[in-house]
């Protein structure tokens, strides 16, 4: 998870003085991200913050997001990120006045993280202490969600799709009303489509949009919402059918036009019958390669919404098949973003 618009990586940048209030358990004075690009090493760290308290004095604070896998162990990734942070950051000597350093893991996905204490020590020959380092594992899918609520923090609220979600019909609201306290508009926007981003599930997700007011819809831009509105859109054009429908046929026995009404009738409905068919397993496939690229990859919400762009462009059912079947034989999200790619622009 190192995309730089990872959706958890946004709402933690938009919001760090919530997110730096609740981990360090201290009330924040500032708040400024610092570079995470390592000079002339090829380590990257997810987030890092320079945050001063209000009693003055400095920290850095530093995230990282995992999921259920990785291709090095987290201990020892940590210890990597920590050691340049430190090298880059702390300068010489150490002191009274050197800033703290805290590091968090925030683990996405039930099991992940499981077994990680963040604590790690390698003794000497004499069983002394030669290196010590810790970091703060959060599981966010073991925390339940209304203790999060009671935090007090709207932005965290936006986190409840990756917490343990038992009760969502009791804690959705909650969690809307806690946003709704925040007066910024733009503050809202940026929570509520947080919020959507990251629920779990599509019947969870379909529950929240059902609560959101109709300006918060209008506010926020997700792919479940565009969805539902062109499904609205299609109902829509379905009653403008039926009803001309209604009035042609009307218009045509009034006139006596017994014959051409029923030819214009049938030829009607093959053609309805055949071009909404087609749209049907059109975009019914885009929503399942959709789905289970979220589900396999977890991409970023610009690789997301790059992917349902180009699939927007594709009208074969046969192409689009054909992209759904390489999903089962790549481990990786990027051949299938390229695929999606080329084949789009095929159609240009």
């Amino acid at each position: 998870m190192n995309d730089n618009d990872n959706p958890l990586k946004i709402l933690i940048t938009e919001f760090a003085d919530a997110f730096a209030a609740w981990l360090l358990e201290r009330p924040i004075q500032s708040v400024r991200p610092l570079n995470v690009e390592f000079p002339a090493q090829p380590i990257r760290s997810d987030l890092l913050f320079e945050v001063y308290d209000t009693y003055g004095g400095k920290l850095l604070l530093h995230f990282e997001l995992q999921g259920r896998s990785s291709h090095k162990p987290m201990p020892y990734r940590e210890l990597n990120y920590l050691c340049h942070t430190v090298t880059r950051e702390i300068p010489l000597p150490l002191g009274l006045n050197s800033p703290r350093l805290h590091s968090v893991v925030l683990y996405v996905g039930e099991g992940a993280g499981r077994g990680d204490n963040g604590s790690y020590t390698i003794n000497g020959p004499g069983d002394e202490l030669a290196l010590h380092w810790q970091y703060q594992p959060i599981r966010l899918w073991e925390i339940p969600a209304e203790n999060l609520l009671q935090l007090g923090q709207p932005a965290l609220a936006a986190l409840i799709g990756l917490t343990r979600l038992q009760q969502p019909e009791q804690v959705i609201p909650l969690a809307l009303a806690h946003i709704r306290t925040i007066p910024d508009e733009k503050q809202r926007q940026q929570l509520l489509t947080a919020m959507v981003t990251l629920l779990p599930t599509e019947e969870v997700t379909q529950m929240v949009e059902k609560l959101l007011e109709e300006n918060e819809t209008l506010l926020i831009d997700t792919p479940y919402l565009r969805r539902m509105r062109q499904l609205g859109q299609q109902e829509g054009r379905q009653e403008g059918v039926q009803i001309g429908r209604q009035e042609g046929v009307q218009i045509g026995r009034q006139e006596g036009v017994q014959i051409g009404r029923q030819e214009g009738v049938q030829i009607g409905r093959q053609e309805g019958v055949q071009i909404g068919h087609q749209q049907g397993q059109e975009q019914g496939l885009r929503d399942a390669i959709l789905e289970a690229v979220v589900h396999k990859f977890n991409p970023s919400a610009a690789a997301y919404r790059q992917l349902q762009h180009n699939l927007e462009q594709i009208h074969q059912p046969s192409t689009l098949q054909r992209l759904l079947l390489m999903l089962f034989d790549n481990q990786d999200v990027t051949p299938i973003l390229n695929m999606a790619q080329e084949m789009a622009d095929e159609t240009r």
